[in-house]
């Protein structure tokens, strides 16, 4: 298939998928579907809109799955060579199970100026808001915070701010970070040299069950990670991208982004651009993230 003939493929399909959630959302039930069907829905419902319109779909998206949550507003004054920032947002915290040992899902919902947001993170919100959905009347040993954060792209002030807010260090466990799992079939997870690996086998054991390639970077990119790992707190990332691109990342954060053109992380020509829209978004890859998560944290659960 030619590229004008891959581009009127998504074109249709997205129009298909568009006319089926308006469906849904106009009936007002809960959907029975297969996951990536809701998956890539919520992700349609992301797309293009303004962070606190994202905010709001979240709590809607939460009051109808019958789930607590709670909102968190903040506002963070900064002053930087003089000038003072005021950075305001919005965390919304939704709490499943009820033990005393606290887990936490990160999955900033915040967009990157000028661009629709549709993998960078509206496909990390859509894996949040299904494991919400999906797992929350499971037995746990644990409590999990599913955190959607706000302000990530303005330097993970959303994240730093629910760890003053709610973080008890004898009671927390760990932060798994949803960013970036809409495109391809390879897991990249880390940064493998942090306090996060403790879990890595439970990520190695996920990608041997389901059959897919992992790659363990050493590095990861800026996100809601950074934040528990400055607090000395435990916590890791984990993406879904194409093929090859777990390597590239890795060669191309460890060089501080100098490197041919050969090895620039196909990803990167997607994010933080107009062109981050839904039709790059993979519903197999939105799957592939929920199924790890769900395995990864139902494995944890056991060990607490």
């Amino acid at each position: 298939m030619n590229n004008l003939r891959s581009e009127e493929f998504r074109t249709w399909r997205r129009a298909r998928w568009i006319l089926a959630v308006a469906a849904f959302t106009a009936a007002g039930v809960q959907a029975q579907n297969p996951v990536e069907d809701d998956l890539y829905g919520h992700v349609l419902l992301l797309e293009g809109k303004t962070s606190a319109e994202r905010g709001t779909y979240i709590e809607t998206t939460l009051r109808k799955s019958g789930v607590g949550y709670m909102t968190t507003p903040f506002r963070k004054v900064f002053i930087n060579r003089g000038d003072t920032v005021r950075i305001a947002g919005n965390n919304i915290v939704a709490r499943i199970g009820r033990g005393s040992k606290r887990v936490v899902v990160g999955a900033h919902f915040d967009v990157s100026t000028d661009s629709p947001g549709a993998n960078d993170n509206g496909s990390g919100t859509a894996v949040a808001l299904e494991l919400v959905r999906r797992l929350s009347r499971l037995d746990w040993n644990c409590s999990i915070d599913v955190c959607f954060f706000d302000q990530e792209e303005a330097g993970n002030v959303g994240s730093t701010q629910y760890i003053r807010q709610f973080v008890i260090p004898s009671q927390y466990v760990i932060m798994i970070n949803v960013d970036v799992v809409g495109m391809g079939d390879e897991l990249y997870v880390g940064p493998t040299t942090g306090s996060g690996s403790s879990v890595l086998a439970l990520f190695r054991d996920a990608a041997q069950e389901l059959g897919v390639r992992m790659v363990e970077g050493r590095e990861y990119p800026s996100s809601d990670h950074e934040s528990f790992t400055k607090a000395r707190l435990q916590s890791i990332s984990m993406s879904v991208v194409p093929a090859g691109d777990g390597q590239r990342l890795s060669t191309y954060l460890r060089n501080s982004g100098a490197v041919d053109s050969s090895s620039i992380p196909r990803l990167l020509s997607v994010i933080h651009t107009p062109d981050d829209r839904s039709i790059y978004v993979q519903p197999a890859s939105l799957k592939l993230a929920f199924e790890v998560m769900s395995i990864v944290l139902r494995r944890l659960n056991e060990q607490l």
